[in-house]
């Protein structure tokens, strides 16, 4: 599709406005889009090509050997024994083959996690009615650690206190009530 204001190149920004319950598409080409949001913005929009070879690059960072030379590939021996995917062809389809495969390449996909992540544990949105419950567990978590602590430094009267708040917060969380 050619762009929408100069009608000369590929369009491949679309631009949304969203004015109350209605909504205007624009698809215009870089160098028009720039003249409207000024220089602003950057080319974001990528094409399926352009996100494999981004993929490609992320993922061949970690294929170096002791002397920093890349190499192409994962000795064979790394495998899903229960789908028989290789890591290779994670590298080469940026898919997994099973639900197993994260356990199997967790030493390779959790460098790869931490660097586009940040971590490697979900900490997204979770579903309102599950949230109080983790709430709860991470607070009787806290309370035991705190525990432990007082019991190492003998502080035995503050310990039983820990103590009770477990309690209390365990049968608080077994009866479904929260505060």
């Amino acid at each position: 599709m050619f762009c929408q204001i100069c009608n000369k190149n590929k369009a491949t920004i679309t631009i949304v406005k969203i004015v109350g319950d209605s909504k205007t598409e624009l698809k215009v080409c870089p160098e028009c889009a720039n003249s409207l949001l000024g220089n602003s913005i950057s080319c974001l929009s990528f094409s399926q090509n352009d996100i494999k070879e981004l993929l490609d690059s992320l993922l061949s960072t970690f294929l170096s050997d002791q002397e920093g030379k890349r190499t192409t590939s994962f000795p064979p021996e790394i495998f899903c024994p229960n789908c028989g995917y290789t890591y290779n062809e994670f590298i080469q389809t940026g898919k997994l083959g099973c639900s197993q495969c994260y356990e199997c390449f967790r030493g390779q996909l959790n460098p790869l996690l931490h660097r586009l992540h940040g971590h490697s544990q979900h900490i997204g949105i979770v579903p309102l009615a599950f949230q109080e419950h983790l709430n709860s567990l991470k607070k009787i978590e806290e309370i035991k650690k705190e525990l432990q602590q007082a019991v190492i430094k003998e502080e035995y009267e503050k310990a039983a206190q820990l103590r009770d708040m477990i309690r209390e917060e365990e049968k608080r969380e077994k009866n479904g009530d929260s505060k």
